[in-house]
């Protein structure tokens, strides 16, 4: 009696998932099992986050080289400007910001793969634009 009524309750459902009954094997003990599998999810991967990673590596590279500037008397930004009081602190911010963005991305991969990509092309950028 039990067999029936979950056999019912199978069919009601793949009736309403547009499985129809042809769709469905026998197995053990003659309960209906769906001889479909579900689609797997695909991994993220970097190429789909091509812009996210451009755009890191792009901020990383500019943030990097005013960084740089600051200590550069040839630079317009450098040492003993007007414009170096006014960039000094959004620059040292955005270098700092880097290493915390990184660990913050790697814990958090699973749940933020756009922060993961992210800060995985900016900080290497920021160190290598700021070193050069």
């Amino acid at each position: 009696m039990s067999l029936d009524s979950f056999n019912d309750r199978i069919n009601r459902i793949n009736s309403r998932t547009q499985y129809s009954p042809a769709d469905m094997a026998r197995g053990e003990g003659g309960t209906a099992v769906l001889m479909y599998s579900s689609p797997l999810r695909e991994e993220p991967s970097a190429k789909r986050y091509y812009k996210i990673v451009l755009m890191g590596l792009v901020l990383g590279a500019i943030i990097g080289v005013v960084a740089g500037g600051l200590e550069d008397a040839a630079m317009p930004w450098g040492p003993g400007s007007g414009y170096s009081e006014l960039i000094t602190l959004p620059v040292l911010l955005a270098l700092v910001a880097a290493p915390i963005m990184a660990i913050m991305g790697c814990a958090m991969q699973a749940r933020y793969p756009r922060l993961f990509y992210f800060s995985a092309a900016y900080f290497p950028a920021v160190i290598l634009a700021a070193l050069v």
